[in-house]
């Protein structure tokens, strides 16, 4: 499993959208939604629904991540939960596209599904290092600020 000890910004994130993991999840949620039914499986209500599945799973996570970025400044455990989820929906998002490949069997397609499948790992890899460096980073500076106690009257 690739991991990567050192985390480094290699340029300045001025918002979500700088993200690349953010970028990434959003092409991977456009492709998915840009995918077309073969002719021979429009007609078929459990396909379409499987596919509107997917399409909400990928939709989901570009909004977790972005939502988690928002509240890493003021609840980093919500933030980090986002991020967890986000990668668990990537989950989802596999097995669904695996079963996609399998119930369609036009090769062009399948090639289609195929290549998004084989970028979603490596995605959900990404969210989990994210989701590290920030806990590292900014929960160590919540770790280390004072505690200030108020005296009871």
């Amino acid at each position: 499993m690739l991991e990567y000890k050192k985390f480094r910004v290699r340029t300045s994130i001025k918002s979500f959208r700088d993200l690349d993991v953010y970028k990434n999840t959003t092409m991977l949620s456009a492709d998915i939604f840009r995918l077309k039914l073969p002719e021979k499986y429009r007609k078929s209500e459990k396909i379409k629904k499987e596919l509107d599945i997917l399409y909400n799973l990928s939709k989901n996570i570009t909004r977790l991540i972005a939502e988690s970025y928002g509240e890493k400044f003021t609840d980093l455990k919500s933030s980090l939960r986002k991020l967890e989820m986000a990668a668990q929906i990537c989950n989802l998002a596999i097995s669904k596209l695996d079963f996609l490949t399998i119930v369609i069997d036009e090769p062009e397609f399948r090639g289609l599904l195929l290549g998004i499948l084989n970028k979603y790992p490596p995605n959900k890899l990404k969210i989990l290092n994210l989701k590290k460096a920030w806990d590292r980073v900014w929960g160590a500076n919540q770790k280390s600020a004072p505690v200030r106690f108020e005296k009871k009257q």
